[in-house]
């Protein structure tokens, strides 16, 4: 009995000095937020299959092709988010594309669709600094409302990408860079960004460096959006003095009921001796139908030397499962005498055609996400 007693009284200290143990443990680091922040890593991607078929250019017959990313170019990554206390995060993404008939992916760097790292704060906003999209993207992106934007066969793809954009049009991630996004003031956010180039430490310094920044409001089912992108460059190997290519964009949308109607209008020039300029704009809409989205688009570019095109899209997205859909597109081209634009994301080898022709696709696929 009293072996028993003694036990009981042993084992009720040893519980009192674990429970003060931890209260202290507690005490010592609660001015410490790592010993209870919270972190989130998260797997994502897409995975696009189509088979398409059309005339790129006069010099060929109607082709057909296995085509990967049609509707989202084909993608994985890996997104990260970690508590650090007071209202802050640390943030970071990893991703990286790749063709879904071939399995070639990364292109020429592991991670061609962006590499990111930063922090940010409701109150503050965030700062990023890697290889990243900078401002004028997100109002050019934000001009199409289809289902999921810039998918390949569409009007504002066909006229408005990396000639007219400039190094900022899709797919111009710039490396070495940083950028800083504001807080959300009911609807107004901006944004400015800066990438330090290629890091030339000789002759041409300037070359690849980049500003630009972004204002958008979006309330009551309207966004309005303006961005500005100054990249600067080199005419020819022996100048020590940069050229610009100076891009504005202007956009809106609007929904109603399902339905969304989006526009942009695109000026850009050069300051180097070609006087190069060009200018654009675009409407599109989608309009939901059934189990899926209908989805038009047209747009129209002038260019110097007298250059004109006309583009012209219409697709249907049908929804299998929320993550899942099969879609159709048809597009066309139409050049005049001095145009020679071509469906440079269906079949790069026709990037460009012969002066007056106007090529046509059509493509179906498959897309799904996880």
């Amino acid at each position: 009995m009293l072996h028993t007693k003694k036990c009981l009284k042993q084992g009720a200290w040893a519980r009192s000095r674990l429970r003060n143990g931890l209260a202290a443990a507690a005490l010592a680091t609660a001015g410490h937020p790592a010993a209870w922040a919270q972190s989130t890593l998260t797997l994502y991607g897409i995975v696009d299959s189509a088979v398409q078929y059309g005339k790129f250019n006069d010099t060929v017959g109607p082709t057909a092709m296995a085509a990967s990313g049609n509707l989202q170019a084909s993608r994985f990554g890996f997104r990260g988010s970690e508590d650090l206390g007071g209202g802050y995060r640390a943030n970071f993404q990893l991703e990286t594309g790749f063709n879904t008939y071939t399995g070639v992916g990364g292109g020429a760097t592991m991670f061609n669709r962006g590499a990111s790292v930063g922090l940010s704060s409701a109150k503050y906003g965030s700062v990023d600094a890697g290889f990243m999209y900078l401002p004028i993207y997100w109002v050019f992106l934000a001009s199409d409302v289809a289902t999921y934007g810039l998918s390949n066969p569409a009007a504002i793809m066909s006229l408005e990408h990396t000639v007219t954009l400039g190094k900022s049009g899709t797919g111009g991630f710039y490396p070495n860079a940083v950028r800083y996004r504001t807080p959300n003031f009911n609807g107004l956010t901006s944004e400015i960004g800066y990438s330090f180039g290629a890091q030339n430490a000789s002759g041409q310094t300037a070359d690849g460096r980049n500003i630009g920044v972004n204002v958008m409001y979006q309330r009551f089912g309207a966004m309005l959006g303006y961005g500005f992108n100054r990249y600067q460059y080199y005419s020819n190997t022996s100048t020590l003095t940069a050229s610009s290519q100076l891009t504005h964009v202007f956009a809106a949308t609007y929904g109603y009921s399902g339905n969304f109607i989006g526009a942009n209008y695109i000026y850009s020039k050069r300051t180097d001796a070609t006087n190069w300029f060009a200018s654009a704009f675009l409407v599109n809409a989608k309009i939901p139908a059934g189990p899926g989205d209908i989805e038009l688009g047209v747009a129209r570019r002038i260019e110097n030397a007298e250059a004109r095109a006309m583009a012209y899209n219409a697709g249907y997205v049908y929804f299998l499962s929320k993550r899942t859909q099969l879609y159709g597109y048809a597009s066309m081209i139409t050049n005049n005498s001095h145009s020679k634009q071509g469906f440079a994301l269906l079949n790069s080898t026709f990037s460009t055609v012969t002066p007056g022709f106007d090529p046509w696709a059509v493509t179906v696929g498959l897309r799904t996400s996880f």
